[in-house]
C-alpha cells in the first residue's frame, strides 16, 4: 500500500484513494518512481522525502502535463497519481477522465505552491 501525507493536518492519503487498512505499514511509494524522478527526489538519511499533495488537475486540457513540466523547469520533482481507475483510462484513452493528483517533496512544497499562485497581472 502506498501512503502519502497531506500538508494540512498530516493525514495520510492512500494511493488511488482507497481506505488504508493498516496505518502502521511502512510507506514504500518511492519504489514505483521512474528512475529520473527518483534520482532528483530529495532524500533524508538515504530515503526519499515524503510527498505532499499539491493539486488535483484535470487531464482533459493537459493541465497535469503542463504543471509537471513547469515544476521540472524549476527543479521541483513531482509525482502524478491517478485516482480510482484513472491509470486505466490513461492507458486506454490517453488521458484520465478523473484527472490526476500531483505530489511534490515536502521540502519543495512552499516553492511549488508559490508557482501556482497567479500574479496580479493575470
Amino acid at each position: 500500500m502506498f501512503l502519502f501525507k497531506r500538508k494540512n493536518g498530516g493525514k495520510t492519503v492512500p494511493d488511488l484513494n482507497k481506505e488504508a487498512t493498516d496505518s502502521s505499514a511502512t510507506p514504500f511509494w518511492h519504489q514505483t518512481l521512474p528512475g529520473e524522478t527518483y534520482n532528483k527526489w530529495p532524500k533524508k538519511d538515504g530515503q526519499p522525502e515524503e510527498p505532499v499533495f499539491l493539486k488535483h488537475c484535470t487531464s482533459v486540457d493537459m493541465e497535469d502535463e503542463m504543471l509537471i513540466n513547469m515544476l521540472a523547469a524549476y527543479d521541483i520533482p513531482a509525482v502524478r497519481i491517478f485516482p480510482s481507475n484513472g491509470s486505466f483510462g490513461k492507458v486506454v484513452l490517453g488521458m484520465s477522465g478523473e484527472g490526476a493528483n500531483i505530489f511534490v517533496p515536502v521540502s519543495k512544497y512552499a516553492e511549488a505552491a508559490a508557482l501556482l499562485e497567479e500574479s496580479p497581472d493575470e
